[in-house]
């Protein structure tokens, strides 16, 4: 999180930078440099450039090579039609310079990574994440007959994906410094799946559902400690830190993404103008904006995708969830679909108002939209609409990239 000390700290070496030992002499210039420091931080707060780079070469070669590769595999019986879509945990695209692109799923793909060893190893001792130089760590690029081949790899742990690709090999430098192999995150990779073993999302987002709190992919793993700490448990404490989650920066980066990718199409302006409003501290009107949207988004993702829009919008909610089970390709464990549809469909998201006992915490469509409740504009209920309404954005990212339609 950007902070007045933090740009005034940047700010200071920034002036001292360009004015020397005199930096102080001047406040014009100190303030020029406050303005400055303020724009780049901004800047950098809301660069997607990341995502991107992950999200658009998938959505060319995930429907252009995985699914060919995984028909594929079906046919051949190394895959059973029954198991699909396949949940990618890991993904490798092998380009020989001349030759097919070979596909390798989960199991398939083999990891090499050379660090610098921080005791004597002989050839057959077990090697743990500790035993390496934290930052020494680097991918051995992948072979076909020896020789060094582009490829691209994917890692999915529970809706977070990693990307490192590497096309060099098929036009190699002649520069030796040109040959240099990509820095691999071992330690915090490993990290993320032994906490994420430890502590199973299914278990963490039914105990949040219970809490009328959506899914999201922002709880790990910041919520799950502070949920460790003593009174870290408790309804008020866990609102807390999910407020704290979700921030201006956080919904203000989600902005930029969801405008350049119109992931929402022509009810973009809508999701803005309600994350505006709760930023503003104006949650009534945030929670009015939003509400509508949610039969809106999924009504005009199942007619774009060719699926059947019902009169009832519990059926086409089912609808939703059948198309994007048809693909050959889940991004997120299958659950997650589950429990998104399942929040809203079952949760306190669609029930009678009549069986609402707290409409400020529970997220309930009918009695905002008829004008049942009142007194129901808190903090907590406006976020709780703008996480659902993340969490459907991402469950539509990811069908987007797997169908190759991704803005």
């Amino acid at each position: 999180m950007v902070t007045e000390s933090y740009i005034r700290t940047r700010a200071y070496f920034h002036f001292e930078n360009r004015t020397g030992e005199n930096w102080e002499d001047s406040a014009a210039n100190w303030s020029q440099a406050e303005a400055e420091e303020m724009a780049l931080a901004t800047a950098r707060a809301l660069d997607i450039s990341g995502e991107l780079f992950t999200f658009r070469p998938l959505s060319q070669m995930i429907p252009l090579l995985v699914v060919p590769s995984i028909d594929e595999k079906v046919a051949n019986g190394v895959i059973s039609a029954t198991t699909l879509p396949v949940e990618i945990k890991r993904l490798q695209i092998l380009w020989p310079p001349s030759a097919t692109p070979v596909v390798l799923l989960n199991d398939e793909v083999q990891i090499i990574v050379e660090g610098i060893a921080r005791r004597d190893l002989k050839p057959d001792d077990p090697i743990y994440t500790t035993d390496i130089v934290h930052g020494s760590e680097h991918l051995v690029p992948p072979t076909i007959n020896k020789a060094p081949v582009a490829y691209l790899l994917l890692f999915s742990s529970f809706m977070d994906l990693r990307l490192i690709f590497d096309f060099t090999p098929n036009t190699p430098d002649p520069r030796p410094e040109a040959h240099m192999m990509p820095r691999y995150e071992l330690q915090e990779l490993t990290a993320r799946r032994d906490f994420i073993q430890a502590n199973p999302p299914e278990t963490l987002l039914v105990r949040l559902k219970q809490l009328g709190w959506p899914p999201s992919p922002t709880y790990y793993p910041s919520l799950v400690q502070a949920m460790a700490q003593p009174g870290g448990d408790t309804p008020e404490m866990i609102a807390s830190t999910i407020i704290n989650l979700h921030g201006a920066e956080y919904w203000r980066k989600c902005i930029v993404l969801w405008k350049e990718l119109r992931i929402f199409s022509t009810r973009t302006s809508y999701i803005c103008k309600a994350i505006e409003e709760y930023l503003e501290g104006d949650y009534v009107s945030a929670i009015y904006v939003a509400v509508p949207q949610f039969e809106g988004i999924i009504n005009d993702y199942v007619r774009s995708s060719g699926g059947t829009v019902a009169r009832e919008f519990r059926g086409t909610l089912s609808e939703f969830k059948r198309l994007i089970e048809s693909r050959k390709v889940l991004l997120f464990p299958r659950f997650v679909l589950n429990l998104v549809v399942d929040f809203i469909d079952s949760g306190s998201f669609w029930n009678n108002t009549g069986t609402i006992t707290d409409p400020k915490q529970e997220v309930n469509r009918h009695g905002i939209a008829h004008g049942v409740f009142t007194g129901f504009e808190t903090q907590e209920l406006a976020l709780k609409f703008l996480i659902l309404i993340d969490c459907v954005a991402f469950v539509l990212l990811q069908d987007q990239l797997i169908c190759g339609v991704l803005n």
